[in-house]
């Protein structure tokens, strides 16, 4: 299984981000190995096909968004739905079920 991490400097919920990445992969027993990939350019923006920070792909696939969905990418700080909320990292049981999804495939 392959997890990238992707964020830019100066997000201020990258952190919270990989915290909940890490304890994710942590309790479901995984010792995955996560790409951490710092975008510093509009080159690499294009490149990496990046959504906005901070953004976590399982096996290639968005947490949220699909390719067929968008092609803007960005340098900007993503917003996620966690409940009745939004905020700016992806909650522990979206990462959850997205791994679950992946282990399956």
């Amino acid at each position: 299984m392959r997890t990238e991490f992707l964020y830019f400097d100066g997000c201020p919920h990258h952190e919270t981000a990989l915290t909940n990445l890490k304890e994710v992969l942590s309790e479901a027993g995984l010792k995955e190995k996560i790409e951490i990939i710092n975008i510093r350019s509009p080159e690499d923006v294009t490149t990496r096909r990046f959504l906005g920070s901070p953004s976590i792909r399982i096996n290639g696939r968005d947490l949220e968004i699909t390719e067929d969905e968008t092609t803007e990418y960005s340098m900007r700080c993503r917003r996620y739905k966690n409940g009745e909320v939004m905020t700016g990292y992806p909650s522990k049981e979206l990462i959850r079920r997205n791994l679950s999804s992946a282990q399956k495939e």
